[in-house]
């Protein structure tokens, strides 16, 4: 076993009003001088019980965090360019200068053995809690680490704690001044006496602007699906930042930063017509059209304005599409929320809802298309944006067999074919699932995956069936393709001959989107009852 300087095991870069400069991720041997007298003092306020980490423990070699540091780089870090691990580094040397970001980032990396990444993940836990509640000093090195911790938190065990972990990531922000300009970080207060303007701005160079933009990808990306607001709003800061990173990137994923700053933006103007965020009801609100059209045009001018393609890049591909989805949710759904039902849709509706169904194949289809396996890869903003695709696909096409716009979109709903694309879903997921455990017996997230996929493709034939059944006493009703009547219990037959139950009826007995995602994951109990008893593997 390499035997390494034991050392803090949070701490190991310079952190709060210094009198030096820290330079980016290329002077790491340069600082290393310097975090060792810190790491020290850091040990001794914490205790020598938390200098010992998993190779001391012989949990892992070095040999294999090496392996697993490479497959890092190669597999997971291109959804995760907020935080970059320059290629010179190796384990050793990621262990003795950042200890705490080697820790998440081989946890990340053991995706293919549950079990194990469980047990590490109990020591990033411990790692957590002493530097947040202990008394460790809280540095750069750990809002990195934060960061990586929850680009992959679906791995985690449960319950989740990605709110959470993402709200100490934001305190780091705000200790350090992050979010603003070194020149403008001011390290005394307004009741202070004595005087620090001596003191030289601290910095981590592009190393900070990477991570500033990543906490506001992760707090804006998700948060309108999930409708939390994790506090981290636009500045004008963060698209200077990303600016400097795009004109002279050090890496080749600097160049999409700005981007992603600017579609958070424009995600943030269509969470303004949310139906939480509104005081008076959409249908009141003679602007929302205008409004429609302007989000709309905005979107697909940041689109054309891209400098490459929108494939190219899965981070944007993903987030763009369901900033596009979020406005039709709201045009389709928020508008008439307070409805009793939806008899007739308005231009602009209609239009969303075409839009909706265009662009949940495409971001389903992208899904399916993938090598296998490759999805593993995914951070969890991917699998909530994956996740929130497949739902309102379910909803819009369930809307779209309603009598007014059936008409108008049929064709849409034969070329999204909503049941057999979920059933393509369901199997990929299936390749996933592992027979494996952890110590609570809990199973891996494709095994959840799989099981709540299966229940929203449950409730979208149910809801096919229902909206159906206007036309069955003139054509005679047809079940959805995959669905045999004769496996369904009685207490989830349909009566075919019943009138129909409206559309937007159904649409309200779908509990609220993602109702505790940030704890359970992208696919969190999505139909309020429980999974039915019948075999449902004649869905697939």
């Amino acid at each position: 076993m390499l035997t390494v300087p034991k050392k803090d095991s949070c701490t190991g870069s310079q952190s709060g009003p210094a009198t030096i400069t820290v330079g980016d991720s290329k002077s790491c041997q340069q600082r290393d001088e310097s975090v060792t007298d810190e790491s020290s003092a850091s040990v001794a306020a914490i205790g020598p019980a938390a200098c010992t980490d998993v190779i001391d423990q012989g949990i892992l070699t070095i040999d294999a965090a090496n392996v697993l540091l490479k497959g890092y780089r190669t597999t997971l870090a291109p959804y995760c360019p907020f935080v970059i691990i320059p290629p010179q580094v190796n384990a050793e040397q990621l262990r003795r200068e950042k200890p705490f970001l080697f820790l998440v980032t081989i946890t990340a990396a053991l995706y293919s053995n549950m079990p194990l990444q469980r047990k590490l993940e109990m020591e990033v836990k411990k790692k957590i809690s002493d530097c947040m509640i202990g008394g460790a000093q809280i540095s750069f090195e750990v809002l990195q680490g934060l960061l990586v911790h929850i680009a992959w938190c679906q791995y985690h065990s449960r319950p989740r704690r990605y709110g959470q972990y993402l709200h100490l990531a934001l305190s780091i922000i705000t200790d350090l001044q992050l979010d603003r300009s070194p020149e403008h970080r001011f390290w005394t207060t307004r009741v202070s006496f004595d005087g620090d303007d001596d003191k030289e701005t601290v910095s981590w160079g592009r190393d900070e602007k990477r991570a500033v933009i990543g906490c506001y990808y992760f707090a804006s990306a998700i948060s309108q699906i999930l409708q939390k607001q994790f506090h981290f709003p636009y500045l004008p800061y963060l698209e200077n930042i990303g600016m400097e990173l795009a004109t002279d990137p050090e890496y080749a994923s600097d160049k999409y930063l700005l981007h992603v700053v600017r579609l958070q933006r424009i995600s943030a103007k269509i969470a303004r017509y949310s139906a939480p965020n509104l005081p008076m009801p959409h249908e009141a609100n003679p602007g929302i059209k205008h409004s429609y059209d302007e989000l709309k045009a905005e979107l697909s001018l940041y689109q054309a304005n891209l400098p490459f393609p929108l494939t190219e890049n899965h981070i944007l591909f993903t987030n763009f599409h369901a900033v596009e989805l979020c406005l039709c949710q709201i045009a389709v759904f928020d508008y008439n929320r307070n409805a009793q039902s939806i008899r007739h849709y308005s231009s602009f509706q209609l239009d969303a809802l075409h839009m909706g169904l265009a662009v949940s194949k495409t971001l389903l289809e992208f899904y399916v298309s993938l090598p296998l396996c490759h999805d593993v890869a995914f951070n969890n903003s991917i699998w909530v944006q994956l996740g929130f695709a497949a739902t309102l696909a379910c909803k819009l096409s369930v809307a779209a067999i309603g009598p007014s716009v059936h008409a108008h979109t049929a064709e849409l709903c034969r070329a999204l074919d909503i049941s057999n694309i979920l059933s393509r879903c369901i199997i990929r997921v299936q390749a996933l699932v592992t027979s494996d455990m952890d110590a609570s017996g809990d199973r891996d997230v494709f095994y959840h995956y799989e099981r709540r996929l299966k229940r929203v493709k449950w409730w979208f034939e149910n809801g096919t069936l229902s909206g159906s059944n206007n036309d069955s006493s003139k054509h005679g009703a047809q079940l959805p393709s995959g669905v045999d009547s004769s496996t369904m219990p009685a207490s989830q037959h349909l009566d075919v001959s019943h009138p129909s139950m409206d559309v937007f009826g159904l649409y309200l007995q779908w509990p609220g989107l993602f109702s505790d995602a940030s704890v359970e994951g992208p696919f969190v109990d999505w139909v309020g009852q429980p999974i039915p008893s019948f075999d449902q593997q004649h869905l697939i």
